[in-house]
């Protein structure tokens, strides 16, 4: 379970930079996510961290170990990991138990020895009444199981698993999400997923990367990301959120008090957690932090569209006057669509508006875990 670092790494592809300067530390144990819109980096990041890719710029290490830099570098083999592809990879020719046992087979392990281990990681994924079927006799589910199975028999340090879930359904993915839970916390291995489906990094990583353009934009718990936002990418994200143009008149004790730009009515004292002092700023809003007001509110709205989900109405509403698109929030009953309605806002966050392009320096996370290009 080793502790992974990255300073400085960078990285370029035919004269591209992918990667930017990136920093990371994750604990032993952790279970991270690399989380990001296509194309932001985080699966040339997993490729580094696998060997699969040589950084340009900074280092690389697990623990103490130099594990890659400009002028150092373990290959794959020797770096004690485990990868889980999109696609499994699997032998056709091989049953279940083969497909686990091979890579047993290549550490010239003692028969017994073998078949013990497969055996229990065969039960650990509810595969052993499986054991002799083959590949194409598997559904989608039972063969990522066995692409587990195949990389935790090894019992790696580290396990990277690159968007792994991609070619399941929806219920399945849920089930799966489910038995990387299970199996982070059985096997204290440390695992890093990628993947750009943030429904899948909020339920299974105890730590969160979120990535933009090559950058680490912030790295925290996923409440942290959620309720505490460090920039306006991160605002926007994570959790369908949205941010309003805000003018901070104060600020004490943590608590920001705000001018809204083209509000309804001018309400004295709105006041919201944050860290940005006076001047510009964003105010940092999910769903939950907005209700319908009887009167004017803090701004009208139109509304557009409603959905049912979940057991209530996500409405999306047209804000007027406000420098931002869309709003969503989660109502009890419908409304007409172009209905005007006026919002007020009860919650929320506040970042320094001058800060949103600029990423934010690792902050510290805590030591221990509950456990593209």
């Amino acid at each position: 379970m080793p502790r992974v670092q990255a300073k400085g790494i960078g990285k370029s592809f035919g004269g591209q930079q992918v990667l930017h300067d990136v920093d990371l530390d994750l604990p032993k144990g952790a279970f991270m996510a690399l989380l990001g819109p296509s194309g932001c980096g985080k699966t040339t990041l997993l490729r580094l961290i696998a060997g699969l890719e040589l950084p340009d710029a900074g280092e690389l290490r697990f623990d103490d170990r130099l594990i890659a830099s400009a002028d150092s570098f373990v290959p794959p083999e020797a770096r004690d990991l485990g990868m889980v592809f999109q696609s499994y990879a699997l032998w056709p020719n091989m049953t279940v138990r083969g497909n686990v046992d091979f890579a047993l087979k290549t550490r010239r392990l003692p028969r017994a020895e073998r078949r013990e281990r497969v055996d229990q990681m065969l039960q650990a994924v509810g595969l052993e009444p499986l054991a002799e079927r083959r590949p194409h006799e598997l559904s989608g589910g039972q063969r990522q199981r066995v692409a587990l199975a195949r990389s935790l028999v090894l019992r790696p340090a580290l396990l990277l698993l690159d968007e792994p879930l991609a070619n399941l359904d929806a219920h399945l993915r849920h089930r799966m999400l489910a038995e990387f839970r299970r199996l982070h916390a059985a096997t204290g291995t440390t695992f890093i997923l990628v993947t750009h489906d943030q429904d899948e990094a909020m339920a299974v990583a105890s730590h969160i990367a979120v990535m933009e353009g090559g950058r680490i934009q912030q790295v925290g718990t996923p409440e942290d990301l959620y309720r505490q936002p460090a920039t306006a990418m991160v605002a926007r994200f994570v959790g369908h959120g949205a941010t309003l143009p805000v003018e901070v008149t104060a600020r004490q004790d943590g608590i920001c008090t705000l001018s809204l730009d083209g509000a309804a009515q001018k309400v004295p004292g709105l006041q919201v957690p944050g860290r940005a002092g006076p001047g510009p700023a964003w105010l940092c809003l999910h769903r939950e932090d907005l209700r319908l007001s009887r009167g004017p509110g803090h701004f009208r709205t139109q509304i557009l569209s409603q959905s049912f989900q979940h057991g209530r109405y996500l409405t999306h509403v047209l804000p007027r006057g406000i420098g931002t698109d869309l709003l969503t929030l989660a109502l009890d009953q419908p409304l007409p669509a172009q209905d005007e309605v006026g919002i007020d806002i009860t919650g929320g966050w506040v970042i320094a508006r001058e800060g949103e392009a600029a990423p934010l320096r690792q902050p510290s996370v805590p030591a221990t875990a509950d456990a593209d290009a």
